[in-house]
């Protein structure tokens, strides 16, 4: 995603994480394969420099794609929207 940068994904396993930085800001997507539901659920979590986290996510997810790669590109696309929105 061009806006991300240093966007690398920190952890594989059970729960897959990318994370990346906009306008210093740290944005964090976490994406789990549901094997009920046949799709990939995933949280959104916006970090500023003053230490407090934004979940643009409820709990539990009802955020859901069909794949990991298109979940983290949801989850960027969500985290940009509501960070431009300011």
């Amino acid at each position: 995603m061009e806006s991300v940068e240093n966007l690398e994904q920190t952890e594989t396993g059970p729960r897959h994480v990318i994370q990346g930085t906009y306008q210093g800001t740290r944005i964090e997507v976490i994406a789990g394969y549901s094997i009920h539901a046949d799709e990939w659920l995933f949280h959104v979590y916006v970090h500023h420099s003053q230490g407090h986290a934004d979940r643009l996510t409820e709990l539990p997810t009802s955020h859901r794609a069909k794949s990991l790669q298109d979940a983290f590109d949801q989850g960027l696309k969500l985290a940009l929207s509501h960070l431009r929105s300011k």
